[in-house]
């Protein structure tokens, strides 16, 4: 399911079959048929790193601001 954000830049809300769950850039679900997931420090650690401010897998803030 496409879910439609007008003002978040990234493309996964475009897609049909996006590859992740939630949006990196503002959080939103951008596919509801990957089920989230129990994430580790160590994986938010690696995406924030990646400069993502929301987990992929489980949409939790990564950053402030």
């Amino acid at each position: 399911m496409i879910t439609s954000a007008p003002f978040c830049p990234n493309l996964n809300h475009r897609r049909s079959n996006a590859p992740v769950r939630s949006c990196p850039t503002c959080g939103g679900v951008v596919n509801e048929q990957i089920r989230a997931s129990r994430c580790t420090d160590l994986d938010h650690a690696r995406r924030r790193k990646a400069g993502d401010m929301y987990c992929t897998a489980c949409s939790e803030q990564l950053r402030k601001g």
